[in-house]
């Protein structure tokens, strides 16, 4: 059972639900999660435990053996399961099984698609995977190599992916093929439903990877594989634009929310550690540099899973999210990074060791700047879908006039996207776009958790809010700054501006970093 003020932006409905999935993790997953990890395996028992606990059909509509949940509880189970457990490998097989493997059937398939795989997905029996990337193509999806001719005996497949979530274990494959050669962008391209053991199907090697051990991943290669003409997925040539495209929104929701649990675990441990460890005769708890790191950790966690949860409750209410889905999980991945990489250092020697677990987090978290996109593509989306100063304009505002610096730079973020955004020399450097999507980046997280701080809540006050809201701007000025500094031709005054309230909040930060500490020791 999670304190309640761990995770504030929850409902006592999704609370109840949180700490379901936390148990079942830490009570079912984490126990043996060190040895599968050091073996590098997969286990069926373990998956079996998932089926038992209803977990595997959560994404999957009612009428088919599922559970119906949404976006945001979707993203709930995974944040749930990380802090349960760490076990970033498994958590990446059951959420590519839930999201990127089954939603493109729920999303396109037909009735007799649904009735025939939706089923045996929900309950387990068949674990699914997404097989878009390949040797050649990643995030280029105008150079997919994998052809589908359509034939008397069905369609014909040849090319090979790799990459492959649950490849090694899976029974059933979404596969992005080119079906056009009329040109060779996205448009060229058509998803197929596979099943593993199509002949022609192989796995041709098992890959090897720096962390997420206890899940497999496999190239994949198809030899003149047939599938019937009734496995095509959705309408012919637009498999990337139609399923690509609206599965990759939840992917990097729902996947990302992981890495807010795994955030959560480590800052719990290491708030037990920090009371526990006694170096000069003292509790390491007592030395500003620890307690700097565990407060950094705190703000970035909570302001990880207030972004991812908005992207999600936008999906739910229906709202095309690719830009903010992308932010989110350029933002999050990227805090996560650093949480992680500070954890390791706070525990030191230990760290570094196995059996203190954060060192798996290390290793693990760089795939969250990598697979779905990587940062630098999630950079390039949300420049390119920056909607112009009339829909931003409607969505986010300046705050009132304050003398607060929080206020004062969030509104000078405001003010210099506004300007930046008419500048059309911009968009010819792509530094100058990567410093703007950080600059939009930046902005509406701290929008969000300037309007969290408004409210009151029962387990997370105003006061406790704009401690952290504080607390965030100056971590995320000094992480971002050198990034948006690149727009200095046309933000010079702005810049100047935002670096003068930076120095104002850096002034009181040790203080500040002190009595933040002192009130989430009772997580400790």
């Amino acid at each position: 059972m999670i304190h309640p003020k761990l995770n504030p932006y929850l409902s006592e409905d999704e609370r109840e639900f949180y700490n379901t999935v936390f148990t079942f993790s830490e009570e079912e997953i984490f126990p043996s999660s060190e040895e599968r990890d050091e073996k590098e395996i997969w286990s069926e028992e373990i998956w079996t435990k998932f089926r038992k606990a209803g977990l595997t059909g959560l994404s999957i509509p009612i009428e088919y053996g599922g559970q119906g949940a949404s976006c945001l509880l979707c993203s709930i189970a995974t944040d749930a399961f990380a802090s349960g457990s760490l076990d970033g490998g498994l958590g990446l097989s059951w959420a590519a099984h839930m999201i990127i493997g089954t939603m493109p059937i729920v999303f396109q398939g037909t009735e007799a698609q649904k009735s025939q795989y939706l089923p045996k997905l929900a309950s387990g029996e068949w674990i699914a995977g997404f097989a878009l990337t390949e040797p050649a193509s990643g995030s280029d999806a105008a150079a997919l190599l994998t052809k589908a001719e359509e034939t008397e005996l069905g369609w014909k497949i040849n090319g090979t992916k790799i990459y492959i979530t649950n490849g090694p274990v899976g029974q059933v494959f979404v596969v992005m093929a080119r079906t056009s050669e009329k040109g060779r962008g996205p448009m060229g391209i058509s998803a197929f439903i596979v099943e593993s053991n199509t002949k022609g199907f192989q796995v041709s090697k098992v890959l090897k990877k720096l962390g997420h051990h206890t899940s497999m991943t496999a190239e994949l290669v198809f030899e003149d594989m047939i599938i019937p003409k009734e496995n095509l997925l959705g309408p012919i040539n637009t498999g990337f634009m139609r399923i690509g495209k609206e599965t990759l929104e939840w992917e990097r929701t729902v996947f990302v929310a992981g890495l807010a649990g795994a955030m959560e675990y480590c800052f719990r441990k290491g708030m037990r550690y920090v009371r526990e460890r006694v170096q000069f005769g003292k509790p390491i708890g007592e030395f500003y540099a620890m307690q700097e790191i565990l407060v950094k950790n705190w703000v970035y966690m909570q302001s990880g899973r207030r972004l991812i949860y908005w992207v999600a409750e936008r999906k739910d209410a229906g709202i095309p999210s690719p830009l903010e889905s992308s932010l989110g999980k350029l933002i999050s991945s990227e805090l996560s990074e650093d949480v992680a990489k500070e954890s390791v250092q706070l525990f030191a020697g230990y760290g570094y060791m196995k059996e203190y677990i954060v060192e798996r987090f290390y290793r693990d978290v760089k795939l969250g700047t990598i697979g779905g996109g990587t940062s630098e593509i999630q950079r390039s989306i949300i420049t390119a879908l920056y909607p112009g100063r009339e829909k931003f304009t409607l969505e986010f505002k300046k705050w009132d006039s304050s003398e607060n610096p929080s206020d004062v730079i969030l509104n000078l973020f405001f003010e210099s996207i506004l300007k930046v955004e008419e500048k059309t020399q911009r968009k010819k450097s792509q530094s100058l776009e990567f410093a703007f999507a950080d600059l939009l980046s930046v902005f509406i997280i701290l929008s969000l958790t300037a309007e969290d701080s408004r409210k009151e809540s029962e387990y997370y006050s105003k006061k406790e809010k704009n401690m952290d809201r504080e607390l965030l701007t100056y971590y995320l000025c000094g992480k971002y700054l050198v990034s948006i500094s690149r727009l200095s031709p046309f933000l010079e005054k702005e810049l100047n501006s935002i670096w003068s309230e930076f120095q104002k909040i850096s002034a009181q930060i040790e203080e500040k970093v002190q009595n933040r500490f002192r009130q989430l020791q009772e997580f400790s």
